[in-house]
């Protein structure tokens, strides 16, 4: 049971080894949820690491040193205005139709749960996030 599990960690972190256009994906979705409320907090940019880093896939396909580089470039980019978020939206657009573009939406939705609670101007960007993806918010809350 274990090996099993192992196998499918490792042809996961394989698969996105040097694909960095959904760790980018990740990346941007959390830090949109992050600046829906129009400030990004200390403590949703360590809930953006720790929900980076707890997926053993991206976890395992990227070093420490390239998910926190990521996470930076993309909290400045939502800290950049419209403009900024929506080349954060364009990111997300480009891995909608990879079979892991749900781990963007997960990763989203753990970035605006880190607080205990969804609040209305989260939900639109993770629907928005969603839809972009070609996901349904509701099949995930």
């Amino acid at each position: 049971m274990f090996a099993a599990l192992k196998t499918k960690l490792t042809s996961g972190a394989k698969r996105m080894q040097g694909k960095t256009d959904m760790l980018e994906a990740v990346c941007a979705a959390s830090a949109l949820v992050a600046a829906a409320d129009g400030r990004i907090e200390d403590s949703e940019i360590e809930a953006m690491a720790k929900a980076v880093s707890a997926n053993e896939i991206l976890n395992t396909a990227f070093s420490a040193r390239e998910i926190e580089g990521s996470i930076t470039r993309m909290i400045d980019r939502a800290n950049g205005g419209r403009v900024g978020q929506m080349g954060l939206y364009r990111e997300i657009e480009e891995v909608a139709a990879d079979p892991d573009a749900e781990l963007v939406l997960m990763a989203a939705l753990d970035i605006a749960e880190a607080d205990g609670t969804i609040d209305d101007k989260e939900t639109a960007v993770l629907d928005k996030v969603a839809t972009k993806l070609g996901l349904k918010l509701s099949s995930y809350t």
